[in-house]
């Protein structure tokens, strides 16, 4: 198999949204070809600094229902009973739930599956991947420092630090060392665009031109939404069930970013009738 693969830090938060098991599924088949499977330290980083924010978001949907209102004429009637009696129940259980989060928070190396897996993954030390003591990591920081002061891609916009670039930088010096093609999955565009439509990734042009010219010309470089496509991709497919759970997920994600879109343009606008009174 002449690729390797490339997951970017959201992919691996986007964990944390998955409301049911599928997410073990994705981690174990990730486990499965973690020899062609590219991490950096940089990556591990970006994890360890946004995991608890990531956490905390997905359980802003776990509230309390609130009590039903009931006419007084039925307020003894023994479903009204049951109704009050399941909605304390169901309080109790949400207090509980709150209880064992401190606990994935302070001791995810006991408590949370996915970091377990993660740290399984960036502890690997292949010469596929970029930690600490590397022969090339001082090299490729200063390639980076280059690029992001040029102006190059990737990198988001208003972005200060070299993150992506070193990321980059790295899968470029890895694609040449193996000559392999390289698939990255993230839903970030900063390697590129996401035609939201079917949730297709289109590489940067200029990040498409450099490969070609720094690796080679045969060399494929893809850039891809879904992890559940890539692993399939990598004979290591998952289930329909957890193929359409991370489907859900990119479509949410979608929705904010239009929803956002929006929201900055209507403010525009509105700017724009005040500048013209």
């Amino acid at each position: 198999m002449s690729k390797l693969l490339f997951v970017d830090t959201n992919i691996y938060l986007d964990f944390y949204r998955i409301r049911n098991d599928v997410k073990t599924e994705f981690l174990s088949n990730m486990e499965a070809i973690s020899d062609k499977l590219i991490v950096t330290e940089q990556i591990e980083m970006e994890f360890k600094k946004n995991r608890q924010k990531a956490i905390l978001e997905g359980m802003k949907e776990l509230k309390a229902p609130e009590k039903i209102s009931v006419p007084g004429v039925l307020r003894r009637d023994k479903s009204t009973h049951a109704i009050n009696s399941n909605i304390e129940d169901i309080n109790f259980r949400i207090s509980k739930l709150k209880t064992r989060l401190e606990n994935v928070l302070g001791n995810p190396s006991r408590y949370d599956k996915v970091y377990q897996v993660a740290q399984r993954l960036f502890g690997k030390r292949m010469d596929i991947d970029l930690y600490r003591k590397s022969k090339k990591r001082l090299e490729i920081r200063e390639l980076a420092k280059k690029r992001y002061i040029l102006g190059y891609p990737p990198r988001k916009k208003g972005d200060t630090c070299i993150s992506d670039a070193i990321n980059w930088e790295w899968l470029v010096e890895i694609a040449k060392l193996k000559n392999m093609d390289i698939w990255i999955v993230s839903r970030d565009e900063d390697y590129g665009v996401i035609y939201h439509h079917n949730n297709k990734g289109f590489l940067n042009d200029w990040l498409k031109q450099e490969f070609r010219e720094r690796v080679h010309k045969k060399r494929r470089i893809v850039l891809e939404p879904l992890l559940s496509r890539a692993l399939k991709e990598f004979e290591s497919p998952v289930t329909i069930e957890a193929q359409q759970e991370e489907e859900k997920i990119a479509e949410e994600k979608t929705r904010d970013v239009v929803l956002a879109v929006d929201s900055a343009f209507i403010s525009h606008s509105a700017d724009h009738v005040d500048i013209l009174k």
